[in-house]
């Protein structure tokens, strides 16, 4: 398992990264736990109390199957999260109010302001989403306005805000005008980047102000904020042509791919796994391309394929190519030798190989026991009818 993802590639991570708009990144999220967020003058602290879940997993599993409150603890009656505000006085905190939060567990950051007054910004779990990403209490713990993402975004500027698979990362360094009257988010600018990705140290912020006291929208920067429209609509032509892009692909008969580039050839892998295993629906299984021998690191590729085969919770599936078909067969007659007869019965190693060199191929893995199977680079493989369908229907 060491270095597995630096050597060889998962489908299910893969193949929605190659063939989906949009993919989204993984993510994790801890268990809740009280946190103390203190007024830059230190005289103001609110502490809040997440409610108390069962573990994580159940809260999880509560949310997916609709019972509410998700992950409750047998016996808590609590729904909501819990504030305490305090005031240090003659080097004494007193507690100015205290009150449950809009938060179903936990809000995931807050400020504080010099008066008293709290911003509660997302919800653990589900950062950017629900009605209260943003919520403004007074100095007493009232609730002055709880916003969503909707309230003060155009639905175009939302759809391609960086997201990962429960979150939508929209936010910056949210902070309080100097006079303290008036909250200031920081929102991302989305944007697209030279390779196509935009990168977490690169991205660029517009802020919006809203009244403290009201919790109105406060008159925008018209030149700032039409210039990250125009950055929006440039992120959304991208996508939508990307989109289109990817779809057409996921349609057509897939084909080698036509440089030394090694990831192209881990991605052709991978799909052709989807297209033809029989597992496919498991979605995963270990992609190998060998490396040229004149690539710096050549050797390591050659390593990660020996580790592979030798592994037995990864290898029921083992997918080889190589740019070069002489050093394909050079290499798998190289790694195959030093397996014993049947060690690898039960296991399918497909390998992307021309009708020339795949018969070396097929004696070089005669004795292993393994399933050999040729993807030849010359015949396109045609899409999975039961996952175009399957497709085409989630498109709609």
């Amino acid at each position: 398992m060491r270095n597995l993802l630096s050597r060889c590639h998962f489908i299910g991570v893969l193949a929605s990264a190659f063939l989906l708009a949009g993919a989204a990144r993984a993510d994790t999220w801890f268990p809740p736990k009280i946190e103390s967020y203190s007024s830059a003058d230190g005289a103001w602290r609110l502490t809040v109390t997440p409610r108390d879940i069962s573990s994580p997993l159940e809260y999880f599993d509560d949310k997916v199957k609709g019972r509410e409150p998700a992950g409750a603890v047998p016996g808590d009656p609590s729904t909501r999260a819990h504030g305490s505000m305090e005031h240090l006085e003659n080097g004494k905190w007193r507690k100015v109010w205290t009150a449950s939060l809009l938060n179903e567990v936990s809000p995931v950051s807050a400020i504080v302001s010099p008066s008293g007054r709290a911003v509660t910004f997302d919800n653990w779990h589900s950062i950017g989403y629900g009605k209260d990403a943003i919520v403004i209490y007074d100095g007493r713990g009232t609730l002055v306005r709880a916003m969503s993402l909707e309230d003060f975004l155009p639905l175009d500027y939302l759809r391609v805000l960086p997201r990962t698979v429960s979150s939508v990362h929209w936010g910056g360094d949210h902070h309080f005008s100097v006079d303290g009257r008036s909250l200031i988010l920081q929102v991302v600018i989305p944007a697209v980047a030279a390779d196509g990705l935009s990168k977490s140290n690169e991205l660029q912020y517009i802020e919006l102000g809203f009244d403290l006291a009201s919790g109105r929208a406060l008159p925008r920067d018209a030149a700032a904020w039409s210039q990250a429209l125009a950055s929006v609509r440039e992120v959304n032509e991208f996508e939508e042509t990307n989109a289109a892009e990817q779809k057409a692909r996921f349609i057509a008969p897939l084909t080698v791919p036509g440089s030394n580039d090694e990831r192209p050839w881990h991605q052709y892998l991978a799909e052709a796994f989807l297209r033809l295993d029989p597992d496919w629906e498991k979605g995963y299984a270990l992609t190998n391309v060998i490396r040229l021998p004149q690539h710096q690191d050549a050797a390591k590729s050659i390593t990660w394929l020996e580790e592979a085969l030798r592994d037995d919770q990864l290898r029921d599936v083992v997918m080889i190519a190589c740019p070069s078909q002489d050093h394909l067969v050079r290499i798998v007659a190289k790694v195959f030798a030093d397996l014993s007869s049947g060690e690898l019965k039960g296991t399918r190693i497909y390998v992307a190989a021309d009708d020339a060199h795949t018969a070396a191929i097929a004696r070089a893995l005669a004795h292993t026991g393994a399933q050999y199977i040729q993807l030849d680079p010359a015949e396109p493989i045609p899409q999975r009818k039961e996952r175009l369908d399957r497709y085409l229907e989630a498109q709609r």
